[in-house]
């Protein structure tokens, strides 16, 4: 068993909980996922609630609202730490 980071990002849908170390991380499990050929609908369309290494909690209607939000945080994350 590993311990999860303090600073993971958590998604937890019907099923249970996901912990994914890193903005990165949380981009590549969501976008291969969202884009999964076949996935069935009722997984594509499911609530999803992710909480942030900043103690937000969000709420998605679909994995690729996630996925969209993903991309979005890691790319920022990525140009803030290449600008410095």
């Amino acid at each position: 068993m590993v311990a999860v980071p303090e600073n993971a990002y958590i998604v937890t849908d019907d099923e249970g909980e996901i912990y994914l170390c890193n903005a990165r991380c949380l981009c590549l499990w969501s976008m291969t996922l969202a884009t999964k050929p076949g996935l069935p609908e009722e997984i594509r369309t499911q609530s999803l609630k992710l909480n942030t290494p900043n103690f937000e909690e969000l709420q998605f209607e679909s994995i690729v609202e996630l996925a969209r939000w993903a991309a979005i945080n890691a790319l920022q994350k990525t140009l803030v730490r290449t600008s410095q």
